[in-house]
C-alpha cells in the first residue's frame, strides 16, 4: 500500500494539484501576483535545489520513471503541490489585512512544522521503495530509512517550510495589503523569498551532513 501512496504521491497528484492550488490562493486571496508568487517559489526552488545538489554535488539520486539527470522533470511541481496546500492551512482564517506578529509567527511555525512532517514521511517513503539513494552517513552505514531520512528531514524540511512562510508573509503584506505590483517590486521580493528558501536549510543540511 504504501508503495502506491508513494508513486501516486510522485507521478499523478503533482501537476493537477499545483494548477488547482493555484486557483484556490486565487480565490482566498483575491490577488493573482500572490497566487504565482506562492505557487512559483517553490516551483523555482524545487528545480534548482535538487537540481544542483543531485546532478552538481551528487548529494542524492531520484530513481524510477520521469528522471532527467538525476531529478524528476516535473520536481519543481513536487515541491509546488507539497508545499502550497501546507502554507495555505496556515494561512486560513487568516484576515486579508495587516497580520499581527502573533499570526504571523503562527504561520511561520505551523508550515514549518506540517513541512517537517510530511516530507519526512515523504522521503521515508521513496527511500523504503526505491525511489532516491541518499549518500549521507547513515545510509553508508547501512541504517534503516527511517534512519537516513530522519538524520536531515524534519530539521531541513521545518526550515524550508518556514522560510517559504516568511517569504509568503512579505509578499502577503506587499501585494495583497499594499497592493503594489510593479516589476521592481515583484523583482525584489521573489528575490528575498529565493535567498532565504535557499541559503538557510542548505546551511543547516551542510552542518548536518557532517554529522
Amino acid at each position: 500500500m504504501s508503495r502506491l501512496i508513494i508513486r501516486i504521491w510522485i507521478y499523478v497528484l503533482p501537476l493537477p494539484l499545483a494548477v488547482a492550488m493555484y486557483f484556490l490562493w486565487a480565490a482566498w486571496s483575491h490577488d493573482r501576483r500572490f497566487a504565482l508568487f506562492v505557487m512559483l517559489l517553490p516551483l523555482f526552488y524545487g528545480y534548482v535545489v535538487p537540481g544542483i545538489a543531485t546532478n552538481i554535488m551528487h548529494k542524492w539520486r531520484f530513481k524510477g520513471a520521469w528522471v532527467v539527470g538525476h531529478y524528476y522533470v516535473h520536481h519543481g511541481f513536487l515541491y509546488a503541490a507539497n508545499m502550497s496546500p501546507l502554507l495555505l492551512l496556515s494561512f486560513l482564517g487568516t484576515p486579508r489585512e495587516t497580520l499581527s506578529p502573533e499570526t504571523g509567527l503562527r504561520i511561520l511555525l505551523c508550515t514549518g512544522a506540517l513541512n517537517g512532517f510530511v516530507y519526512w514521511v515523504h522521503d521515508i517513503l521513496m527511500v523504503r521503495h526505491g525511489l532516491v539513494e541518499i549518500y549521507n552517513r547513515p545510509a553508508a552505514e547501512g541504517r534503516s530509512p527511517e534512519e537516513i531520512v530522519t538524520h536531515y528531514a524534519p530539521f531541513c524540511f521545518f526550515l524550508i517550510g518556514l522560510t517559504y512562510a516568511a517569504a509568503a508573509l512579505l509578499a502577503f503584506h506587499i501585494f495583497v495589503i499594499q497592493h503594489k505590483s510593479d516589476l521592481a517590486t515583484i523583482g525584489w521580493v521573489s528575490l528575498v523569498g529565493m535567498v532565504l528558501m535557499i541559503a538557510i536549510p542548505s546551511l543547516v543540511y551542510r552542518v548536518l551532513e557532517r554529522k
